[in-house]
């Protein structure tokens, strides 16, 4: 893949892949290249690939690879990004914590 793809490029080749494109990681002149960054429909996991390396393929590759690992823990789409399962979702979790060590000081 040549680096000098554009984002709307980019997005496109992870989408055809099955993944959700997040974005990227920019190169550090000789240290590290671009690393384009998708999210896994199916398990919610962030996955990189290396733009040298990124073709529909290779993301489909790695889509299989994760989800076969991470499979059996898949996150809802209702449940994600909303705390623990349990606690009231209206109040941060920090905010639980420190609500529940001050009545723990109180007994």
């Amino acid at each position: 893949m040549d680096p000098s793809v554009n984002e709307a490029e980019i997005s496109s080749i992870v989408e055809a892949g099955g993944g959700k494109y997040i974005g990227v990681l920019k190169e550090i002149p000789q240290k590290t290249e671009m690393i384009v960054l998708f999210i896994s429909r199916e398990t919610k996991s962030t996955l990189g690939i290396p733009i040298s390396r990124l073709t529909v393929e290779v993301v489909r590759e790695h889509l299989a690879e994760s989800n076969a690992a991470f499979g059996a823990h898949s996150i809802p789409e209702k449940g994600k990004f909303e705390g623990t399962s349990g606690l009231r979702p209206s109040v941060p979790c920090c905010a639980r914590l420190i609500q529940t060590k001050k009545q723990n000081r109180h007994r």
